[in-house]
């Protein structure tokens, strides 16, 4: 639990209409790859059944201290051989942009990913355009560690994908 959010393990009893919604809104998804097929209880329920079948993977409810759900945030693809796993994330209610939900919600992971899990590196990646995201990476310590150029089709124009990067003990020195 963080001072103003807290986490909670998304199961399929927490997926609401609201949130399918979000995931269809081109506002909310612009940058993520689930716009590309429309969402419905059926596909989010796949998707969040996924993390608890498949590979050591982890997935949570975003929660405001008013006990609502404003989006999710995942550890996936955990390796155990090389301690690193992928972080993924959205804040579906677009009221809580810019007001520090991505920073909480990706600390709280980070926190769980190099104490509890132990690992030595998390990755994440975003869009070029991803102003918000590559700040929160920015801010939290993530080094971009490489651009996939043109990778991404946004409208009708290519953009560059960022890869970030963050070890165990630069977050626990920084």
């Amino acid at each position: 639990m963080g001072t103003t959010y807290s986490l909670i393990p998304l199961t399929v009893n927490n997926i609401t209409e609201e949130y399918i919604s979000w995931l269809n809104d081109p506002i909310v998804n612009k940058f993520l790859e689930v716009r590309h097929v429309n969402q419905t209880v059926k596909t989010v329920t796949e998707y969040v059944n996924k993390f608890y079948k498949d590979h050591e993977s982890y997935i949570w409810g975003i929660y405001s201290t008013k006990d609502r759900l404003i989006g999710s945030v995942n550890l996936q693809d955990v390796n155990r051989y090389h301690n690193a796993a992928e972080l993924g994330l959205m804040i579906g209610n677009t009221d809580y942009w810019g007001k520090s939900a991505s920073k909480e919600a990706v600390s709280l992971v980070l926190n769980f990913a190099f104490d509890t899990l132990k690992l030595n590196r998390v990755t994440g990646g975003s869009y070029s355009t991803n102003l918000g995201m590559n700040f929160t990476f920015k801010l939290l310590g993530f080094k971009r560690e490489g651009v996939m150029r043109k990778s991404f089709l946004e409208g009708d124009k290519y953009i560059d994908g960022y890869r970030w990067g963050i070890l165990s003990d630069e977050w626990k020195n920084g």
